[in-house]
C-alpha cells in the first residue's frame, strides 16, 4: 500500500472514531453529572490525570519507536536484508519490561498518594494503575504498527475497542457500579486494544518478535534508554501544557468548577484532535520521506500538511466561536457555561497551538527532539506558573490567558526560527500560508458570532443551521484559496482514491448479486 492510501485509510477511520466519541460522548457527560453528581464528576477527571505522569516513566523510549520503525522500514525497502528493524524491536523490548518496573513503583506511589479522603475513588484509580502496569509492556505493539503504518487496522480496532469498553461502562452506571464502571470500561479498552495490536504484529512480521531476533540484540544496554530521554522531557513539558489546567482549576477552584471548565471547552477538545489526526497519520509517512525523498519533496509535504490542518482548524474556530454558548446552554444547562470571554481565550488557544503543532510534528520527525525537549519545557513550565497566578485574579479566564502566552510567545516563535533552519527557506515562505487562513478564519467566525446573538432562545434546529450556513460560508471563502495552494494535488489524489474504492465495493457487491 503507498504512503498516500495508507494514510487516507487511517484519517478514514481516525475521524470515524472521533465523530462516534464525539457523538456519544455529548451524551455520556450529562449522564455521568446525573449519574455521580457534578461534585464527584469533577474529582474522577482530575484523578485520571495521573496517568499522565505515569507515560513520563518510559524515559521517552515508546515517543520515538513510531519515528525509527518508519526510518528502519525505509532502509529495509532500499537495503534489503539488513535486519536493523528486528534488531531496533528487540532492543525496545527489553528496554520495555525493565520500565515496567519502574512505572510499577511509580504507580504504586501514586495511589499511596491518593487522600484517603478520596475514598470513593481509591479503588476504581486503583485498579486502572494496576491494569496500566500490567498492560504496559504491551504499549509497544500499537506503536510499531503505525511506524509499518498498518493504520487502517489500528483505526478499525480503536473504534471496536472504544465501542464495547463504552457500552460497558454504561451498563455498569445503570447497574450502580459508578467509579467501578469507567474504570472497567478503561481497563477493556486499553488491555484489549494492545493484546490485539501484538497479535496483529505476531501474524503480519513474526521475524520482529522471534527469538532469533532477540538473541541478536545482545545484553541490555544503557544507551538504548537515551535515545528518547529529549523526547521524554517533552512528554514532561506537554504534560505540564495539556493536563495540569484542570489541575489549577481544581487547587484554586475546586472540583465543581472544573466541570463548568471541561464543559465550557468540550468541544474544543473533541474537536481538536480532528487537525491532529491529519499531522499524527502523517508522521510515519514523513519520517519515510526523510530516508527517501528530496529536500523539496519534503518541504512541499510540510507545507501541505500545515494548509490541511489550518483547513480544518479555522472550520473548528468559526463554529465553536458561533455556537459554544448556546450548545452549552442546550446541552447542560446555563450554569455550565463558562462565559463568552473564556470561550475566546480556549479558542485562541486552540488555534495557536494547532498552528504549532504543524511545526513540532515536521521538526520531530526530522529528528530534531533535543531543542525541541529544552523549548517545550520552557514554555510548559512559563505557561503553568503564569495560570497560577493569573487564576487568582482572573479565574478560569486566567488559566486560559497563561496557557495562551506559553504558545504564543514561545512556542510559535522557536519552532518557526527552527523550521526556517532545518529546511532552508526564509521565514516569509513559512508563515505565508497562516496569514492567508487566518484573516478569513477572523472575518467569519465574528460574522458568524454576530449573527448567532441576534438568535432568541437557543434551540438545537437553530445551532444546527447556524453550524451548516457557517460552514458553507467557510468553504466558498476558505477553499478557493486552498485550491490554488500544493494542497490540491493531495487533495485530488484522495478524491480519485476515494471513488476507486467506492466503484471497487459497489462492482464487487453487483458481480455477488
Amino acid at each position: 500500500m503507498s504512503r498516500t492510501r495508507s494514510f487516507f485509510s487511517g484519517v478514514v477511520f481516525a475521524y470515524l472514531y472521533q465523530a462516534c466519541a464525539m457523538a456519544i460522548g455529548l451524551w455520556l457527560t450529562p449522564f455521568y453529572i446525573r449519574t455521580l453528581g457534578t461534585h464527584d464528576y469533577g474529582i474522577w477527571l482530575v484523578g485520571l490525570q495521573l496517568l499522565t505522569f505515569l507515560l513520563l516513566c518510559d524515559f521517552g523510549v515508546l515517543g520515538v519507536v513510531s519515528r525509527d520503525v518508519a526510518h528502519a522500514n525505509g532502509l529495509e525497502q532500499s537495503q534489503p536484508g539488513s535486519g536493523h528493524l528486528p534488531t531496533l524491536i528487540g532492543q525496545t523490548i527489553k528496554v520495555v519490561l525493565t520500565q515496567t518496573c519502574v512505572v510499577g513503583m511509580v504507580a504504586l506511589g501514586l495511589f499511596l498518594y491518593l487522600p484517603s479522603t478520596k475514598g470513593a475513588v481509591r479503588g476504581p484509580v486503583g485498579l486502572i494503575l494496576l491494569v496500566f502496569v500490567l498492560s504496559y509492556p504491551l504499549r509497544l505493539f500499537p506503536v510499531v504498527l503505525q511506524g509499518l503504518q498498518d493504520l487502517k487496522f489500528l483505526g478499525q480496532l480503536r473504534l471496536w475497542l472504544w465501542a464495547a469498553s463504552t457500552v460497558l461502562a454504561v451498563v455498569l452506571l445503570l447497574l450502580g457500579a459508578r467509579f467501578y464502571a469507567l474504570a472497567y470500561g478503561w481497563c477493556l479498552q486499553q488491555l484489549g486494544h494492545d493484546l490485539i495490536a501484538f497479535l496483529r504484529l505476531r501474524r503480519i512480521r513474526p521475524d520482529l518478535l522471534s527469538l532469533d531476533a532477540w538473541n541478536k540484540t545482545g545484553p541490555l544496554q544503557w544507551r538504548w534508554f537515551t535515545r528518547g530521554f529529549w523526547v521524554s522531557v517533552s512528554q514532561l513539558a506537554y504534560a505540564l501544557v495539556a493536563g495540569t489546567d484542570l489541575l489549577i482549576v481544581g487547587r484554586f477552584l475546586g472540583p465543581a468548577t472544573v466541570v463548568v471548565y471541561s464543559s465550557t471547552m468540550k468541544l474544543i477538545a473533541i474537536l481538536q484532535n480532528q487537525p491532529q489526526i491529519l499531522a499524527s497519520v502523517a508522521l510515519p509517512g514523513l519520517s519515510h520521506l526523510k530516508m527517501s525523498e528530496s529536500r523539496d519533496r519534503i518541504l512541499q509535504a510540510t507545507t501541505s500538511l500545515t494548509q490541511a490542518m489550518l483547513l480544518l482548524s479555522g472550520a473548528v474556530f468559526c463554529i465553536i466561536l458561533t455556537i459554544n454558548q448556546q450548545f452549552v446552554s442546550l446541552w447542560l444547562g446555563a450554569r455550565f457555561f463558562g462565559g463568552m470571554r473564556l470561550t475566546v481565550l480556549l479558542l485562541l488557544n486552540f488555534l495557536v497551538r494547532q498552528m504549532d503543532y504543524t511545526l513540532a510534528i515536521a521538526l520531530f520527525a526530522f529528528g530534531r527532539e533535543k531543542i525541541m525537549a529544552v523549548r517545550c519545557l520552557i514554555e510548559g513550565t512559563f505557561s503553568v506558573i503564569l495560570a497560577s497566578i493569573l487564576v487568582r485574579s482572573l479565574g478560569l479566564e486566567g488559566v486560559a490567558l497563561g496557557f495562551l502566552c506559553g504558545s504564543a510567545f514561545i512556542a510559535i516563535p522557536v519552532d518557526l526560527f527552527l523550521l526556517t533552519r532545518e529546511l532552508s527557506v526564509p521565514l516569509s515562505q513559512l508563515i505565508r500560508p497562516y496569514i492567508a487562513y487566518l484573516w478569513r478564519v477572523a472575518v467569519i467566525g465574528m460574522a458568524g458570532l454576530a449573527i448567532m446573538q441576534r438568535f432568541g432562545a437557543p434551540t438545537w434546529p437553530s445551532i444546527i443551521l447556524a453550524t451548516l450556513l457557517l460552514g458553507s460560508a467557510y468553504l466558498l471563502i476558505v477553499l478557493p484559496y486552498a485550491w490554488r495552494t500544493p494542497l490540491r494535488g493531495y487533495i485530488q489524489t484522495i478524491a480519485t482514491t476515494l471513488n476507486a474504492a467506492m466503484r471497487s465495493r459497489i462492482l464487487g457487491w453487483s458481480d455477488n448479486a
